[in-house]
């Protein structure tokens, strides 16, 4: 074959948006970078957190899929040239490709609780069913073996005032408030402060009412502190927010900016480094910001909205349109009406709220309240099949068109996000009125 008729070098394809794979890496490349990432962030691991991850790790050691509330999952599909693309596969779907790969060709991300599929991790090996797994399991904490490493990890601070619990699974979803949105450090040292939020307060704030807060820490304090806006004596020892060795000194997986709005600030998320079309995250909470972070979240934005709506946070997906984009009046939508006054309610008059409310809620628009969190948010979750899924989608431009503004620093465009009209919250929540008989 003539010099000048060599067939051209295939280039690497384009990578998958939110996937976190880098352009041109393979999944060995790949692999090591989060090897190396993970290790820094296992230095800075407390017991307890180190507890929570062992017990996935052991519930992954079972070799079954992951079910709807499990890990996530990533398949490395094979391209022209040889490349592999990471690709993230639906959960629903994650059993039906499970049994592609051996085991071999598959690795479990602790830290991140996610799977990764790839022929090339064993590419000699034929994929064969597992011999034994439990499909039904979807939740690792209920495991035997996951309670014994949780109680090995805890004794491994005999100072640790949180070692003797004995609702685990409850335990670790206290856990997770406590670390992940207080940033919240047992001292090594005793504490003396005269300000602490009464206990059954302190349980109110971390979102069980049944939780006890151990004698021995001052988790009151640092909430006491944490209300009044007054950290300034005791944040080094309590709270991550200045220490070094915290998840917060570790590399984000988004951009972070702030928008001055009014009387109040917002918080916009994107993913890190992305110039791409597709949507941010809007959020009022700083907290929620700080979770976020702390988590490692926003490498794949569909798991982050996804999280935030499982969790009820309020955030909303927004898109950048043109400043002079005039939002159209929504549609209008029939209430529950008005009563007499004296009016009882009775069952007929709930059962037909009801009707109407998830009706509503599985309408186009209804989908919306997913994202305004609190009761709102719970009651679209309980009445919407597949919340999660639905919550990843795109709205049509039709919905966008009578969507809420929020001004940006660029005054050539606006944020731009679905909205509920006060008629269809009330709707939501169940209100109508009902007549006083005093006339004014």
């Amino acid at each position: 074959m003539p010099a000048d008729s060599t067939p051209p070098a295939i280039s690497f394809p384009a990578v998958e948006r939110d996937s976190d794979q880098k352009h041109g890496e393979d999944i060995h490349a790949f692999m090591k970078r989060c090897r190396l990432h993970n290790e820094k962030r296992a230095q800075h691991e407390t017991s307890e957190a180190r507890g929570w991850r062992l017990a996935q790790e052991n519930h992954a050691a079972k070799g079954g899929p992951p079910g709807k509330k499990g890990a996530h999952l990533f398949i490395w599909e094979e391209e022209e040239g040889g490349f592999f693309i990471r690709r993230a596969c639906n959960c629903t779907d994650a059993a039906e490709h499970w049994d592609e790969f051996m085991s071999n060709q598959r690795i479990y991300d602790s830290f991140l609780n996610q799977w990764d599929l790839c022929t090339a991790l064993a590419p000699n090996e034929e994929a064969e069913p597992d011999e034994m797994y439990d499909d039904d399991d979807d939740s690792y904490e209920t495991g035997e073996r996951a309670t014994q490493v949780l109680e090995q990890a805890y004794n491994l601070d005999r100072e640790n005032p949180y070692r003797d619990v004995d609702n685990l699974p409850g335990w670790q979803e206290v856990l997770s408030t406590i670390l992940h949105r207080f940033g919240f450090e047992e001292p090594v040292a005793p504490i003396s402060s005269s300000r602490e939020m009464e206990r059954k307060a302190c349980a109110w704030a971390i979102g069980d009412e049944s939780y006890t807060v151990p004698d021995a820490s001052v988790l009151p304090t640092f909430l006491q502190h944490l209300v009044e806006g007054d950290l300034r004596g005791f944040q080094a020892e309590l709270c991550d927010l200045t220490s070094p060795d915290s998840d917060l000194a570790l590399e984000w997986n988004v951009d972070v900016e702030i928008i001055s709005q009014q009387d109040k600030k917002l918080y916009l998320i994107r993913p890190r480094g992305s110039e791409a079309p597709g949507p941010s995250i809007l959020l009022e909470s700083a907290a929620t910001v700080l979770q976020i972070i702390r988590l490692g979240w926003g490498h794949d934005f569909a798991h982050l909205i996804r999280e935030l709506v499982e969790l009820g946070m309020e955030f909303h997906p927004s898109w950048k349109k043109p400043a002079n984009h005039v939002p159209l009046a929504p549609p209008s939508i029939n209430t529950l009406g008005r009563r007499p006054a004296s009016y009882k309610p009775t069952f007929v008059d709930f059962g037909v709220y009801v009707q109407r409310r998830d009706a509503f809620l599985r309408s186009p628009r209804g989908h919306v309240a997913l994202f305004y969190g609190g009761i709102v948010g719970r009651l679209a979750r309980s009445a919407i099949p597949d919340f999660a899924d639905i919550a990843c989608l795109d709205p049509s431009e039709d919905i966008l068109k009578t969507g809420a503004r929020v001004l940006s620093g660029n005054r050539e465009e606006v944020l731009w996000h679905e909205a509920l009209t006060p008629d269809e919250i009330n709707l939501i929540c169940g209100v109508y009125s009902v007549e006083t008989g005093t006339f004014i």
